[in-house]
This record gives C-alpha cells, structure tokens and sequence, in this order.
C-alpha cells in the first residue's frame, strides 16, 4: 500500500496555507526524501537505484512539480503531483560524465524564481541552488508540526508497519534457544518481516544479548555471538516498511527459565510501561511521561539511563521525546511509545509498545507479548 492522493494533497494545501500566512510566500521546495514521500507519495527506498540522488519537489502556489533522475523509472501511480521534471543522468548505453547530485542542482535550477523568498528545509535545500533569490526561509519546523498528526493514510501504513513487526517477534519466539546466534535470531526475524510486508524491507532493530561486552547489551546489531542458556536477549525492532515504522521491543528468555532476579525486572518493566500508560493523553507534558515511567521501577531507576520512549512515523525517535529536560507537550494524532529498560551488572531488559493519542487518551496499536517467557 502507500499514501493516498488525497492524503498528499491535503498535506501540500495544509503546508503552503500555513507557509503562505507565516513567511509570507508561497513557492517551497521540498528536498527531505522523507518529506517528498510524505507530500507526493514518492518513496525513495534506498535498496533500489532510484533511492540514490538528488530529488525536489517544486510548490508553486497550487502547483507541484517532481524534479527526479531517470533511474526514477516510469511515471508510477502511486506518486500524486502535477509534473514530473525527469532528466537523464546515466542510462547504461553513454557516459553520465558527472555525479547525480550536482547535476541535479543545475536541473532544479531551471524551476526556482529569483528574486523572491522560498521556503526550503535547511540541511537539505543544496548548495549551489537558487542564485539570485531574495530570501531563504527555513519552513522545517514547520513540517515537522504538522507530522505529529498522523493522517489516516498514514496511520493506515504504520498499522502495516506494525504487522511486519509483530511477525517478526513472533519468528524470533519461535527459534530462539541456547546455542543460537544473534545472526540466526535476525534472519528469522527478517524472513518473516519480508512474508508479511510482501516485499523488501530496510531491517533495522537491536538483538542484543546482554552476556556480551558491558555496555553493549541496551542497543546493538545482531553479532556472531553464540545465546547461552538463562540469557535474555533484546529484540527491538523498528524496520521501515512502505517509507514508515513501527518500533517494539520485547526481552526474551532463551530457554523459558527466569531467575528471581530476571522475574523481578521483569515485573518492574510492566509496572513502568502501565505507569507511563496513565500519562497518555493530550496535554500532558512529556517530561511527566518519562517521569511516570521511572517512578513505576523503583528497585531498578538508577538503571534506566535512556528517554522513556518518543514520537514515530517517517522517523525514529521523533518527537515528542520523553525526556526529562522536554518542553514538549502530548498531541492528539501522535503516534509515540514507551519503552523502559533497565541495564546492569549481569542483566539487561527492555519492552516497548506503540500508541496513537487520541482525543481522550491512546490506542495499543502493538499487541505482541512483551513477557521474558
């Protein structure tokens, strides 16, 4: 699946009002691949070929324009704009003589005004662009607020996103046992990921047994390392599928068998996560969710040492964060988790769920166990 026309038309009129009425122009361009998916529908995936370059989306008013290399292939149905501005960068039978990147600062070019103010995203919008222009205006703070409402395109492909994961943890219950390597765990994990988005996914995620290195367990990639029996292992699994994310974590025994330890974080993980639950609604601030989230694990807080969770979509982590030093403030249209951990001498743990805030409160949108057994 992947965003609808509706849906990308209606981010692009929203995002050039509010252009338009706090800067005071209305000509953008777009050069975030994030932000060109989220407005077009155009995903740039970097397993193919057309996920490498230097793409634009023009707005010129109620116009848009995709300014794109030819490895783009084919005008597809699933990108929703007014023009596409494809150029020939290498086609297999001449030279393309240059990189993709600066050749396509001189064919954006060719679409930018001079002599007026446009709004770019800073750190994206290139070097070389645009001579002659007035004025530039960062508008990513702008995009970013508007991404913390979730559209129902949106949500409907975090949902897929989810799926995949849920999939994959439930591959990894299956096949985890002593004598296993992390490596092992990952391929399971990815394999069923795969079946169940039905095509390529970019794997991302931690699987990290905490009998490694110190301070290797809480965030790692897979290794050669070999499970052992009474071992806990982190699967935190965040792929992106169709251009968004999903993001749950669950610590697995891997041989079903838990120490009085092990049962007492365990107990205190699920204690943290319903404390932080409480907290879930709009207007709360984001500094109280962490909060609620480390008082709920007493015995293990001095062990906590990262944010309590954070916002999801395109990106990961996104705000809001749950951070103690937060300004931030729970919107209704949030998509966020909450994921407690606790690392120390001889053990590591995490879980994480994934919520969309609603009017009155949250909606679970995981439901995988989260129990080490």
């Amino acid at each position: 699946m992947s965003l609808t026309e509706a849906g990308c038309r209606g981010r692009r009129e929203r995002l050039m009002e509010t252009v338009e009425k706090e800067f005071g122009t209305n000509f953008v361009v777009i050069s975030n691949p994030r932000h060109i998916f989220y407005l077009t529908g155009y995903f740039s995936s970097q397993l193919t070929l057309g996920g490498w370059g230097n793409n634009h989306l023009v707005l010129d008013g109620d116009r848009s324009t995709l300014v794109i290399h030819n490895f783009f292939g084919p005008e597809p149905t699933t990108v929703f704009v007014d023009e596409f501005a494809s150029w020939k960068w290498y086609d297999g039978a001449t030279d393309a003589g240059t990189m993709m990147f600066p050749d396509g600062v001189k064919q954006l070019n060719k679409h930018l005004k001079t002599g007026q103010r446009i709004g770019v995203e800073i750190g994206w919008f290139p070097l070389g662009a645009a001579v002659g222009i007035e004025e530039t205006i960062d508008i990513t703070p702008t995009i970013l607020r508007m991404r913390r409402h979730k559209d129902a395109d949106e949500l409907m492909l975090i949902r897929e996103a989810i799926a995949a994961v849920e999939a994959g943890h439930r591959a990894a219950r299956e096949v985890i046992k002593p004598g296993l390597t992390e490596l092992a765990v990952y391929n399971a994990v990815y394999n069923a990921i795969v079946e169940q988005a039905g095509h390529a996914v970019l794997p991302l995620g931690d699987f990290a047994g905490h009998k490694r290195k110190e301070g290797e367990a809480s965030s790692s990639m897979a290794s050669r390392h070999v499970l052992q029996a009474g071992e806990l292992m982190i699967l935190d699994i965040y792929p992106i599928v169709n251009g968004y994310r999903a993001d749950f974590t669950a610590t697995v025994s891997t041989d079903g068998h838990l120490t009085e330890q092990q049962k007492a974080l365990e107990s205190a993980l699920h204690e943290a996560q319903a404390r932080g639950e409480e907290k879930l609604k709009p207007g709360t601030p984001a500094r109280e969710v962490y909060q609620a989230v480390r008082d709920g694990m007493p015995d293990f807080a001095e062990f906590f040492t990262h944010h309590a969770g954070h916002g999801l979509g395109l990106g990961h982590p996104e705000a809001p964060f749950f951070v103690p030093g937060s300004d931030e403030i729970v919107l209704a249209g949030d998509v966020v988790t909450l994921e407690p951990g606790a690392y120390g001498e001889g053990f590591a743990a995490r879980i994480e769920h994934n919520y969309l805030i609603t009017e009155d409160g949250y909606e679970r949108l995981t439901n995988q166990k989260t129990s080490f057994a």
